[in-house]
């Protein structure tokens, strides 16, 4: 009888552990990391930029660590902006259309579903992993200007499964301890500052090679990849020409404008 007694004690304690372990793993923290960078996937400055424009979400190792470094599970995931303390939301179109997928460790997809709300995306430099920007095509508009006096941003990422509330809306209200959907120990955060001065990422398609002269008059050669593209990012207010040598075309962008797209018809030799 006492045999008996010292199973079922035994068994009773086990079901009691069990239930008070399961707690402390449902809140384990979303392995590997996110960072902000250019469309390219290259190092910045201290997480600084000049605009909100050129600011890109990638996912896993940073630039220069190897392919497995930091590596985010692999899953669907939904990305937000918000200011510092995660108070104010500053992420404008709704959740569904901030998703995209990790595979390998790294970002592989964007899948926004909002076609006239998608978030450009570019090619990390290093691993070939797709990077995302955080506003979408209507910036500067998306995403809001960061209450924060000193112009400081977070992003936010966390697994489709661990989000809390409604995709289909912008934001979500989930209580204490919970930022618009984002559960703290559900999401990969990081931190990042746009500073005064605005600048775009001039995107010319369709020539091998081209010029662009800037506001002060200097004339910079770039050359695109394979399939005819280039991004330039940095370029502050003011009137540009671009030739490819047999087409020119001129613009003046300022800070209330999106980022322009020049399109040239073919590739000279």
């Amino acid at each position: 009888m006492k045999d008996r007694f010292a199973v079922i004690a035994a068994l009773a304690l086990t079901v009691m552990m069990s239930a008070t372990l399961l707690p402390l793993a449902q809140a384990a923290p979303v392995s590997g990391a996110i960072f902000t960078t250019l469309n390219n996937g290259s190092v910045v400055n201290g997480n600084q930029y000049d605009s909100k424009c050129a600011v890109y979400l990638d996912g896993g190792p940073g630039p220069h660590a190897p392919a497995h470094a930091a590596g985010l599970p692999d899953a669907d995931y939904y990305f937000q902006v918000t200011d510092p303390s995660g108070k104010f939301l500053l992420s404008t179109d709704i959740v569904s259309n901030r998703r995209f997928r990790v595979g390998g460790g790294v970002i592989t997809a964007y899948l926004g579903s909002v076609t006239a709300l998608a978030h450009p995306t570019g090619i990390d430099q290093d691993h070939g992993a797709v990077t995302i920007r955080l506003a979408n095509n209507t910036c500067p508009t998306d995403f809001l200007d960061s209450p924060n006096n000193g112009g400081a941003y977070k992003v936010w990422a966390t697994p489709v499964s661990d989000f809390v509330g409604n995709p289909e809306q912008v934001d979500s209200d989930c209580g204490n301890g919970c930022f618009h959907g984002f559960l703290p120990a559900k999401s990969k955060t990081d931190n990042f500052r746009k500073s005064g001065i605005a600048t775009f990422c001039l995107t010319v398609v369709g020539a091998s090679s081209f010029y662009v002269t800037d506001p002060l008059g200097v004339v910079n050669h770039y050359f695109t990849d394979a399939t005819g593209t280039l991004v330039i990012c940095g370029l502050g207010e003011g009137t540009y020409t671009v030739t490819d040598g047999s087409t020119t075309q001129t613009f003046t962008w300022t800070a209330d404008m999106p980022p322009p797209t020049i399109v040239f018809e073919g590739q000279p030799g």
